[in-house]
């Protein structure tokens, strides 16, 4: 690899590295703020808040990756152009294709993470924040049962706990549950456990009573009781398993799962189109980075700048990205435009190759008048000079 190439591939993976995690650091921080609620009224501690929302990067990364991949090879070879870098290295006879080199050598390492990315790290992650998620709000064992205080469970229930063990007994109960309309029900008892059948949560109370009164016509009733288990959630919430979505399922899960199996046609379209999407986002850090290397590395030298020229290639970026957002709303009316989401993602590659490739040599139209105009203004002293001395 030449010296040149070395250091245009340096300075793009630095300046990579700022922009995403600047990018990424901004964005985990918008997107906490919808969970910080979470927070406050789970009672969930600071570290598992952290881990919850960490879990959002990687699906983070595939989008930002290729905007921040475009963003750092324009800002680069901009600074190229300004710092007349470039203008000597084309005048040392490096053609276009030379010079993006590395932008070629980036966009295919990123491409080959990008699979990774998208293919592994991304259903991974969803799938651990939905599981991780659905614990906080179904665990009531770990998370939302405090000893000492008044909890507010699901459906109307609000439990207190005089002391609640390590090995998860439970002493002074006391719970009210008045999700009925027609009553209202307190127990009491001396001691408990928290115990899961079939994945729902229920409470196991041990020597305590059972208190009722009728809403409508106010009757009391009470009984005594050894053992009493008490469902925290109604029969509907406990048929309710939880269905993954398209986002935490694997690629074989996405193009292989029968119609049948899913709820609607909708939504076996939206599985079929996010594993096309998955197979097709990685191209979008080669074709975006080459949208920047054709855009700038072409054309003619202007003293003045290229803002035209970079306001021209934005565009173009912008472009591909709407097209994307457009193709994938037609795939998930009709799975047979899926064809052109990989139109969209690889086309751009072939054609900025295309221009790289054909560009022909790098013009110095202003500079060669600039030199032109030079020698004209030194022959005409000359020749003042020839006569004086005649």
């Amino acid at each position: 690899m030449k010296i040149v190439t070395k250091y245009i591939l340096k300075q793009m993976l630095f300046g990579f590295v700022l922009i995403t995690s600047g990018l990424l650091m901004i964005v985990w921080l918008s997107q906490s703020l919808r969970l910080f609620d979470m927070l406050l009224n789970s009672k969930v501690s600071v570290w598992l808040f952290v881990r919850l929302t960490m879990m959002l990067i990687p699906s983070y990364l595939a989008i930002i990756s290729p905007i921040a991949l475009f963003a750092v090879a324009l800002f680069t070879y901009n600074r190229l152009i300004t710092d007349r870098e470039l203008i000597i290295l084309r005048a040392a006879g490096m053609s276009p294709m030379q010079l993006a080199r590395p932008v070629l050598t980036i966009g295919v390492i990123f491409t080959i993470l990008g699979f990774y990315i998208s293919l592994v790290l991304v259903p991974n992650a969803t799938a651990n924040f939905r599981e991780l998620r659905w614990k906080i709000s179904h665990d009531v064992s770990h998370l939302l049962i405090q000893e000492g205080e008044f909890n507010d469970l699901s459906n109307g229930i609000t439990v207190y706990i005089r002391n609640k063990a390590d090995d998860g007994a439970l002493e002074g109960i006391i719970l009210h549950d008045q999700h009925s309309p027609d009553s209202q029900v307190t127990l009491l008892a001396q001691k408990g456990s928290i115990v899961y059948r079939d994945g729902v949560p229920q409470i196991s109370m041990k020597n305590g009573s059972r208190q009722e009164i009728a809403n409508k016509t106010g009757r009391f009733s009470i009984l005594y009781f050894d053992y009493y288990n008490l469902d925290f959630f109604s029969q509907k919430e406990k048929s309710a398993n939880r269905f993954k979505n398209h986002g935490e399922r694997s690629l074989k899960e996405l193009l292989t799962t029968p119609r049948d199996q899913l709820p609607n046609e909708k939504t076996y379209r939206r599985f079929r189109m996010e594993g096309f999407k998955r197979l097709a986002m990685p191209f979008y850090n080669l074709s975006f980075m080459l949208i920047a290397a054709a855009g700038l590395l072409t054309g003619n030298f202007n003293r003045r700048g290229h803002n035209k020229r970079i306001i021209a290639t934005v565009l173009v970026m912008a472009g591909v990205q709407v097209a994307a957002l457009g193709v994938e709303n037609l795939c998930m009316r009709n799975l047979y435009f899926v064809p052109l989401l990989y139109c969209v993602a690889i086309l751009p590659v072939f054609v900025c190759l295309y221009v790289l490739k054909h560009s022909g040599e790098f013009k110095f139209t202003r500079v060669r008048h600039f030199w032109s105009a030079c020698r004209g203004v030194e022959q005409k002293l000359m020749k003042k000079r020839s006569g004086v001395k005649a």
